[in-house]
């Protein structure tokens, strides 16, 4: 029987069948989102690569999407499940999805997150204004035109006109990420490496720059990175992989709806870069850092009482 079969396995052995599991499941959801797209688009995507290229005048945004949903679900959403299921008896628990959670740590992670802003936002104008030696300018052009790229993917996802197109961005890039990131990296990497390493500040500092760099924004590593470790923390203090999912959620739709009402006209252009572009860009992000630590060592003192 497979349940649980391999969780005799070294950490090492777990992280390289852990990735044969997430590019298995990778690949046969793509292969089944090709169908799904000419079942559903009339697109195929092997021979009308035209709706596929964000610098065509042909793409189609919405076939995009479902690539993006389809994407994620296959890598991270699925794999997780299935490793815990190989790994553990109980895959809930190994994922840290059937530990209690207090509705406080809640709140305290939906406010550390609100209050992270303008830090992660000091630490992007920092990552920002990074080079990289002579001999890596052709390295650094190859990062500054993926970051180009990602750009505009990320304006013609967010061109939003009506309330169900804010929706159904939330669900794709909100909801998902968060869920299918959390449950990959904190869930399931950040555990291999605790355990690989023999430290589980180690496991969190490695899964977030693994994190970060998935994004493939050298750009914003910074950024992704403190993101990531703050995450990783949230984790190993509740015991709970909701409260990251939680937080994560709320960043990415706290983005998402921004840039929804600042197309309506709602709310300023420049509230995005709150503390990132302005004149007291170091005294908003330090003040943020100084309140993030004392929400961050309430949620470690919560931790202690717990375990008391």
């Amino acid at each position: 029987m497979l349940k649980g079969s391999l969780s005799h396995y070294s950490p090492l052995s777990q992280l390289m069948m852990s990735l044969l599991v997430v590019v298995g499941s990778f690949m046969l959801c793509m292969f089944a989102g090709s169908i799904l797209a000419y079942l559903i688009f009339d697109v195929n995507i092997f021979t009308d690569t035209t709706s596929l290229d964000i610098n065509g005048d042909a793409v189609n945004v919405s076939v995009l999407k479902f690539y993006q949903s389809v994407y994620s679900t296959g890598m991270f959403i699925i794999p997780p499940f299935i490793i815990a299921w190989l790994l553990n008896n109980r895959a809930l628990n190994y994922l840290f999805l059937d530990r209690k959670f207090s509705t406080y740590q809640f709140l305290l992670a939906s406010i550390t997150i609100v209050i992270a802003l303008p830090a992660i936002n000091l630490l992007a104008s920092i990552n920002s204004h990074l080079q990289l030696p002579e001999f890596l300018s052709g390295v650094e052009q190859w990062m500054r035109h993926s970051e180009d790229q990602a750009a505009i993917i990320t304006k013609k996802f967010l061109a939003m006109e009506t309330p169900f197109d804010l929706f159904v961005n939330l669900i794709l890039i909100a909801v998902i990420p968060a869920l299918g990131e959390e449950l990959l990296f904190r869930g399931v990497i950040q555990r291999i490496f605790s355990s690989m390493t023999k430290n589980v500040h180690w496991g969190i500092i490695i899964t977030a720059f693994l994190f970060a760099a998935l994004h493939m924004q050298f750009f914003g590593l910074l950024p992704r990175m403190a993101m990531g470790i703050l995450f990783g923390y949230l984790l190993v203090w509740t015991k709970s992989l909701w409260v990251p999912i939680l937080a994560h959620l709320i960043n990415n739709g706290m983005a998402v709806c921004m840039s929804y009402f600042i197309n309506k006209g709602k709310i300023p252009e420049d509230i995005e870069q709150f503390g990132g572009n302005h004149a007291g860009i170091w005294a908003s992000g330090l003040i943020s850092l100084s309140i993030l630590a004392l929400l961050l060592f309430r949620l470690y003192r919560l931790r202690e009482r717990q375990s008391e």
